[in-house]
């Protein structure tokens, strides 16, 4: 690399940290100002902060030659000002402006990045929304819309342009570390060599103790040598001058014999002193190992609010978009994980929160019906408890609906007897399954089954579990228990059908001693109580597909594990103990083996399996749902092999052809009609269609008209009905769901798995 390119990628560096806080501090001053969560007192001083941070934006902008960044952060500095002195009214246009000029920041930091020379044109489009608010103050210069990232006139001359592969670079993968955990790890450091040298002593004493057993065994063979030689003479009757030999053989075997016992005791003393001396060292070398551990996992540890900033701003556009009010608190945003775990559970988060607006909080109109406040509440809190985090995303609109989640599911095929006996807690539990949903119709972000099927799995990917918790009427909480850290854990040891497993203690709600009298068949499944409910009891190795071990009298140990809202009891062989794992991955020959999470190498060196709890819930319940949720079928297979007919209604030819072309290779049979009147006479002529796929705007009859005809007409309502159109607003898309369309599909977010996705979930 170049020592141009090295400077190029050092401010590169620098200049992402710095824009990437100021865009932060002015988001979350827009949102607080916006939402009246600044008080009137504190206006003033949130409005200069966010002047501030435009104008060190812009500073950083013109120093490092990103010209449509210096122009964005000018044209924001504009309308700041405007505000300050009350020159523009704080509307929510205004604001969006504001907002997407934050949006194209970050665009053409990216571009820049990459070695684009022009802007995108979303700078262009922002800069242009943000002149009519500018103006409002008077004496705003305009701003030049065709500004490329190179400055003009500028006596900093521009940074190289090095392109390169992606807007991505390596420092993305650093973590910023306080100074005092590095102090800490370096005391923990200090330590661990202080026991390297005391280590080393024993070592020296270790070597001594083998010298002096080694002189010891010298003197020893001596001894037994005078030994043999008396006893030889003795038995040979020897006379005279040598009569006087075993007098001084046995003379010496006794002072050999005195030497080694004082040499035993010796040795006894130094064994004892070495003994406990390493007895210490190694009490001392565990305690600094540990505490080394937690120091380097507190390096990796982040706080949440490092993947939650900016959630506040995308729950303000959420609810913009759904014709909605919402605002964003956020609690224990200072409580710290993993950053490996704050990476897998962003994706659960944002999941949560769209879910909160899309299904929970209520229109305006209807909140203040039901004597709520217009503007609905979405709170993001976490709590350390132990070695785990609970995050919870709770809301103040509807709880779960349990009477649509039992239509749903007795809607689908083979469930409706199985509904009828279940709980609400087990009715809840399906709405983590994947493909189930409650939602009227289908969109490009709802209805289609998958945001808690992802929530769900990432979490028990973690080692985690989620629950649910709701009021008819108060809204619904979400809690996550996450561990802190994935590099070590408690683990309970279990024998089943003579092999050794290790469970995480983080999925165990109790362990149990159950005896024959306290298990109750209850529907063809064996139960035991737990908190006075009956839970299903199964045995692990029947769960794992290992043969039974020798029944054994008395009481038998059981696991009770908890995944969501399940309860499950798992019966077991033997209770081998507690200890502490790590966990290594089985490679990827293996690493889809059902019920198995990892390995972790005991003390001896025994490897031992360690279980996946959310697999052995799904492989114990697996039969007992099966008619309740179906399975997803896989891309590019078709479920029905007689091959439904779908009838596609557009006036485009391109359209048309393009939507035939995507379902007859999915194998499907497709009908085409040019607009609704033509699709009216084709369902009369050749008989009802499996599904339909409909444009809107159309010539004699549109899509709106068509979909409310099929439905209203007892012989076609039960006639899927996608919607694929172009039009994206709130209004039209209620007015599909008014006349009953089954999905809405816009045309600018068209994606064809998408299409194919939900037309296997209608029919």
């Amino acid at each position: 690399m170049s020592l141009s390119a090295e400077i190029r990628e050092q401010l590169i560096s620098s200049f992402r940290a710095e824009l990437a806080e100021h865009v932060q501090t002015m988001t979350d001053g827009l949102l607080g100002l916006e939402q009246h969560r600044v008080d009137a007192k504190d206006s003033s001083a949130t409005l200069e902060d966010i002047f501030r941070a435009a104008h060190s934006l812009k500073g950083a902008a013109r120093a490092i030659g990103v010209t449509a960044v210096e122009q964005l952060a000018h044209g924001l500095e504009d309308v700041l000002a405007a505000m300050q002195t009350d020159a523009v009214a704080r509307s929510p246009g205004l604001f969006t402006a504001c907002y997407h000029a934050l949006d194209a920041i970050q665009a053409v930091q990216v571009a820049y990045e990459a070695g684009e020379l022009t802007p995108p044109t979303k700078a262009l489009h922002a800069l242009a929304e943000l002149q009519p608010f500018r103006e409002a103050r008077g004496d705003a210069l305009p701003l030049n819309p065709n500004a490329a990232h190179a400055p003009q006139n500028s006596a900093t001359p521009p940074i190289p342009e090095t392109p390169t592969s992606t807007g991505v670079s390596a420092a993305d993968e650093t973590i910023r570390v306080s100074v005092g955990k590095l102090d800490a790890l370096m005391t923990q450091l200090s330590e661990l060599l202080i026991t390297k040298i005391r280590i080393e002593q024993r070592a020296t004493q270790m070597r001594n103790l083998l010298d002096y057993v080694a002189e010891w065994q010298k003197e020893w063979l001596s001894a037994r040598s005078a030994y043999n030689r008396l006893a030889r003479k003795q038995r040979q009757g020897i006379v005279g001058e040598e009569a006087s030999r075993p007098d001084r053989d046995l003379h010496r075997m006794m002072t050999y014999i005195d030497a080694g016992q004082e040499r035993l005791r010796e040795l006894a003393t130094v064994v004892g002193v070495l003994s406990r001396d390493y007895s210490n060292d190694v009490m001392q070398t565990s305690l600094v190992i540990d505490a080394l551990e937690e120091e380097i996992k507190r390096v990796r540890m982040l706080p949440l609010n490092t993947i939650t900033a900016t959630f506040g701003r995308m729950v303000r556009d959420l609810a913009q978009a759904a014709g909605k009010e919402a605002t964003l608190e956020t609690a224990g945003g200072e409580v710290e994980l993993d950053k490996r775990v704050l990476e897998q559970i962003k994706d659960p988060l944002v999941h949560l929160l769209r879910n909160a607006i899309d299904h929970g909080i209520e229109p305006p109109e209807t909140r203040e019906a039901a004597g709520k406040a217009r503007r609905g509440t979405v709170s993001l809190s976490a709590q350390q408890l132990g070695k785990d985090v609970v995050v919870t995303v709770s809301y103040d609109g509807a709880g779960l609906d349990i009477t649509a989640i039992r239509r749903v599911a007795a809607r689908r095929k083979g469930a409706s007897e199985d509904v009828q006996g279940l709980s609400e807690a087990e009715l809840a539990e399906l709405i983590f399954y994947s493909g189930f949903s409650t939602s009227p119709i289908i969109t490009d972000t709802s209805g289609r089954g998958v945001g808690l099927d992802v929530v769900r799995r990432n979490v028990e990917a973690l080692g985690g579990r989620i629950d649910v918790e709701w009021q008819p009427a108060g809204g619904s909480a979400f809690r996550l228990t996450l561990p802190l850290t994935l590099t070590s854990s408690r683990g309970l040891l279990v024998r089943t059908a003579n092999q050794v497993f290790a469970i995480p203690l983080s999925a165990i709600e109790r362990i149990l001693r159950v005896g024959a009298e306290q298990i109750t068949p209850l529907g063809g499944q064996d139960t035991v109580l737990f908190d006075g409910r009956p839970i299903p009891l199964v045995r692990l190795n029947d769960v794992l597909d290992l043969p039974n071990a020798a029944a054994k009298e008395g009481r038998i140990p059981v696991v009770v594990l908890a995944a969501a809202e399940r309860r499950i009891a798992f019966a077991v062989d033997d209770l081998v103990g507690e200890q502490e794992v790590v966990m290594k991955g089985l490679g990827k020959q293996l690493a889809r083996v059902g019920g198995i999470a990892g390995a972790t190498i005991m003390g001896s060196g025994e490897v031992v399996l360690i279980l996946h709890v959310a697999d052995l819930m799904k492989l114990a319940t697996r039969a007992e749902h099966r008619s309740v949720v179906q399975a997803v079928p896989v891309h590019g297979v078709v479920p029905n092999p007689t091959a439904p007919r779908i009838l596609i209604v557009d006036d485009s030819i391109t359209t048309r052809t393009l939507e035939k072309n995507i379902l007859e290779a999915a194998g499907y049979s497709v009908q085409l009609a040019t607009d609704g009147q033509e699709a009216l006479r084709a369902i009369a002529a050749d008989g009802l269609p499996d599904l339909i796929i409909s444009d809107i705007a159309m010539p004699r009859l549109d899509g709106f008209d068509l979909t409310a005809h099929i439905k209203g007409d007892p012989r076609t309502a039960g006639i899927p009905v996608i919607l694929v159109t172009s039009l994206d607003s709130v209004e039209d898309k209620s007015r599909g769901i008014e006349v009953g369309a089954d999905a809405y599909i816009v045309k600018s977010r068209f994606d064809q798995n998408n299409l194919l996705d939900t037309i296997r979930q209608l029919i």
